[in-house]
Formats: structure tokens, sequence, C-alpha cells
């Protein structure tokens, strides 16, 4: 009927009410989002690895030189999503100091990395899933040992490391990215960690989802 209002309700996957926006045209607001962190971790989608291997932090800004590369290889059929960071240091200057973690996502597809870690199975080095009970089955490459990549512009993430020991020691952090990377199949992503003084080594690890195209867009 013409002039007739409409309203309406939206529910969401817990069947509580969700209150739906539009513009002053009544028209509606529809926004697609990466599927909620806790859900994917519940369904098993995501996973942790941490490097075993330090690698000595640069003392300017990374250029082609990255400390580790995470790559998804073309046939995958999946997309991955970077959501957090990690790092440890073990060997540190003897002197005040700060260690930034840098993230580049490239532009372009490179042929199959080195699979440097073995992500699959049990022991140090393997990916973990945050669903206890669940072993990395996907086709994720890990490659470090300052390789070397296209300088597609790094920028400093939200991950750094403060240590004032004068002397060889543990340190560790994680951080949540502020924005999350989407690395569709046949795309890598690179960190490499900077420091206010020389010796730093550390070691690096990604915290990501694996999902369907369509869970995304």
């Amino acid at each position: 009927m013409a002039g007739m209002n409409v309203v309406a309700q939206l529910i969401d996957r817990v069947t509580e009410a969700v209150n739906p926006r539009g513009t002053q045209n009544g028209d509606a607001y529809t926004a697609k989002r990466i599927p909620d962190f806790t859900t994917a971790v519940m369904d098993g989608k995501v996973f942790e690895f941490l490097d075993t291997t330090t690698t000595v932090a640069l003392v300017a800004r990374p250029s082609t030189t990255a400390s580790l590369t995470f790559q998804n290889p073309s046939t995958s059929g999946k997309h991955y999503v970077i959501f957090g960071l990690k790092i440890y240091t073990d060997v540190v200057p003897a002197s005040l100091g700060l260690v930034t973690v840098w993230h580049c996502v490239h532009k372009l597809p490179v042929a199959l990395l080195t699979r440097d870690l073995v992500l699959q199975g049990t022991g140090a080095g393997t990916a973990m899933c945050l669903k206890g009970g669940v072993s990395y089955s996907g086709s994720a490459v890990v490659d470090r040992g300052l390789t070397t990549v296209i300088d597609d512009g790094w920028i400093p993430t939200e991950l750094n490391l403060l240590n004032n020991i004068a002397s060889t020691n543990f340190v560790s952090g994680s951080a949540r990215l502020g924005v999350p990377v989407v690395l569709p199949p046949g795309t890598h992503y690179s960190l490499q960690t900077t420091a206010t003084v020389v010796t730093f080594e550390s070691s690096l690890g990604v915290t990501w989802g694996e999902f369907d195209e369509a869970d995304l867009y």
C-alpha cells in the first residue's frame, strides 16, 4: 500500500534483537565484516605460531630484508586474516633499548617460498589452534631468516618491546593489530624488527584465521 511504513527488526546469531541503522532518507546501512574473533576461535579457524630462531634487528627502516615472511599459497583456497603478532627477544645490548615490529603487505604474488617452519603436527614451531584438540592442517608457508623481499612500504605495528636489562635475557610480548590484514590466495606478508641500538635478536610469530572468501565479503 502506498505510504505504508515498514519497521524491520534484525536478529543476531544468538537470537538477540539488533536495532538496524539507516540514513535520513530511510536507506538501510549494510556492512560486511571479518567474522567475530571469538566465533572464529570456537569454529577452530584461528591459529598461532612462534618462530624458534632469532634474527638480528635492523637499526633503520626496513626495505628489502624481512625477518619472517608469511605466505598464503595460490592453491590454498582460503583467505588468511592476520589478527595479531608475537615477539620474544633473547639477546640484548648492554643498555636501554626499544624493539619495534614493522609489517609489509606485499602487492605482487611470488613463487612458493621456502617452508622453514613445519606448522603441522606437534612440537616447537608448529601452529597452535586456539581451540583445544585441533591440529593445523592448512597450507600456510613461513619463510624466515632475513629473506629478501620487495619494499612495498613498511609500516610500524602496535607491537614493541622495551628492555633495560644489560645482559642476555628473555623478554616477550604480543599485540592485536588495530586493523586486521587480509591475505587472499597467492599473497604474502612480511615482518621485520628495528631497534634503537644494535645487537638485539628477536623471534616473531603470527595469530591468524583461515576463512572462505564468502565469509569476508
